[in-house]
């Protein structure tokens, strides 16, 4: 799941809507699925305040899986590791689960709409891949590394995109790289790796937009299936919607 865009005051309004109620929405429909793991890709909370998290980290610790988090460009990664504590809060961050492994990327710039990843995070990156045992590898980071045509969400994607690319194309077992940040599904191939892009907990743009259009669809997230065999599977888990 990604970009909660939860603010410190619950009643202030994000885009218009109440963020944490669309969270809120999202959470039976989670705990429906039954996940193994939970990963949020960023934005966790609108203005990065620890009463934000301290409620998202509550809300999600509810579904009864281990919950990975890493920053997006609204986050302030040392408030919130407070709250989240399995995420890349001093490098890279991997997680074993089964022949796969989940690592989690910092592409977060303080001060920055846009993301970037610098050569010594990069080196850092390759090490954690060789490091690992795993037969597959599924890679998580807030922005977009390729374009996924919304003009206004992808003037502030992964600057640099294809230094990070090239050491995707490098690692083989690699089979998905997911992301959050562009609010709405998106999904594409590249040299036999799954793309995926997560729609908002909070609120969603119509795809291919200009600018941002609100999709009446409401908040969303991803579900993926990481199989034995390196196959990856996933669609969407929309809110049910909550009595006023």
């Amino acid at each position: 799941m990604s970009d909660c865009h939860v603010p410190a005051e619950p009643q202030t309004p994000y885009r218009g809507l109440n963020a944490e109620r669309n969270l809120q929405s999202l959470l039976p429909v989670m705990r429906g699925w039954r996940p193994d793991l939970i990963v949020a890709t960023g934005d966790i909370s609108e203005d990065a305040s620890p009463a934000a998290y301290s409620r998202v980290a509550g809300m999600l610790g509810s579904i009864d899986a281990p919950l990975l988090a890493l920053p997006g460009n609204h986050d302030i990664p040392d408030v919130m590791s407070e709250h989240f504590s399995q995420g890349p809060w001093n490098g890279p961050f991997i997680r074993e689960a089964g022949p796969w492994a989940l690592v989690l990327l910092d592409s977060t710039v303080r001060g920055s709409i846009s993301g970037s990843f610098s050569p010594d995070y990069l080196e850092r990156f390759d090490a954690c891949l060789r490091n690992s045992d795993a037969n597959y590898l599924l890679v998580a980071l807030h922005h977009q590394p390729v374009a996924v045509k919304a003009p206004w969400i992808d003037r502030y994607a992964l600057e640099e995109p294809d230094r990070f690319l090239q050491c995707v194309d490098r690692e083989p077992r690699i089979r998905c790289v997911a992301w959050g940040h562009i609010h709405h599904a998106f999904g594409a191939e590249r040299n036999g790796v799954t793309l995926l892009g997560a729609p908002s907990a909070a609120a969603n743009s119509l795809p291919e937009s200009s600018r941002f259009t609100p999709d009446p669809a409401g908040p969303a997230c991803r579900w993926l299936e990481l199989y034995g065999d390196g196959r990856v599977e996933t669609g969407l888990l929309r809110s049910r919607s909550l009595p006023d």
